[in-house]
């Protein structure tokens, strides 16, 4: 779902992936690490975490990020370039993106809220609607404590590093700090909210009825009511509904509980899971694109001790 197209990234995108044989798919659920363990569905991929166990923690990552005009702009890697750059052992594409600021992609607009060790890297904003006078939107956002810990909300950001969590995504007047947060990125919709399901693409303006590719995150609690069980997946085909849907199933087999938070990723082409197996990374579906945004598996220790 992106807002500009460019046939030189397209290309770049086919080239790459024509010249990379694809590595046999993994049939049987593979443990990439202690408590992370990426499988196969019909029509799904999903890498699970189990936050009390993993000894890696998820966290948004953003690089060389410069302000353009009114655009927030950041070098743009595969999702296993990020991976293989961060030291991480799986990750998955991030938020939205726009135009790109060379010909081969490697720089690209993040759009709305991007948060980096602590840092407001790209600012988010409510937005005015060109449909209905008076009204305005926001969008979804997954955020992560130091610990790894995952809240989805909707939110925004400032330039000035304050952050910001939404109870609704329309006309948004009830408001809190969103405090203590390590990463975040905003993108949407919202699929899950407080245990509830709650597709709000027409809230956040991102109605998108064909089944696509689809990124999502998602999680549930444990009996201690924190996040227990991270969920990062993609679908190969699927509307809203589906992915939801799929969460419901999933999360009941799985843990016999259900997603308590959910919200889409950027999808399209955009859409790549990486997992490490035997020491080497895996492009579950290569797709060759760059993303400005992604939210990798790192090992605690590293995010832990960053500043």
């Amino acid at each position: 779902m992106k807002l500009f197209f460019r046939p030189a990234v397209l290309f770049a995108a086919l080239f790459s992936c024509s010249c990379v044989p694809p590595a046999p798919a993994d049939t049987a659920p593979v443990t990439v690490t202690p408590g992370v363990v990426f499988e196969r569905h019909t029509g799904f991929q999903t890498l699970a975490v189990d936050l009390d166990k993993a000894n890696v923690v998820p966290a948004v990552v953003a690089q060389n990020v410069t302000r353009q005009g009114n655009n927030f702009v950041g070098d743009a890697f595969t999702v296993r370039d990020w991976c293989e750059k961060r030291g991480a052992v799986a990750g998955i594409n991030g938020g939205f993106f726009g135009q790109s600021y060379d010909d081969l992609g490697t720089r690209k607009q993040i759009v709305q809220l991007c948060v980096v060790d602590g840092k407001v890297v790209a600012p988010g904003s409510d937005t005015p609607s060109t449909r209905t006078p008076g009204e305005r939107y926001l969008r979804s956002a997954i955020g992560f404590h130091a610990d790894g810990t995952p809240e989805i909300v909707w939110a925004t950001g400032t330039v000035k590093n304050v952050i910001r969590a939404y109870g609704s995504p329309t006309n948004p007047d009830t408001k809190q700090t969103w405090a203590n947060l390590r990463s975040a990125v905003a993108c949407g919709p919202r699929l899950y909210a407080g245990g509830v399901r709650r597709i709000s693409d027409k809230e956040e303006r991102l109605v998108s009825e064909p089944a696509l590719i689809r990124a999502f995150v998602a999680y549930d609690t444990g009996d201690t009511g924190k996040p227990r069980h991270f969920v990062m997946g993609r679908a190969d085909a699927a509307t809203y509904a589906q992915v939801a849907d799929f969460l419901a199933v999933f999360y009941k087999k799985q843990y016999g509980t259900e997603p308590i938070e959910a919200m889409c990723l950027d999808g399209g082409s955009s859409g790549q899971i990486v997992y490490e197996k035997n020491g080497r990374l895996v492009d579950a579906e290569a797709t060759g694109v760059r993303v400005p945004t992604a939210i990798l598996l790192l090992p605690r220790r590293t995010v832990e001790q960053t500043p």
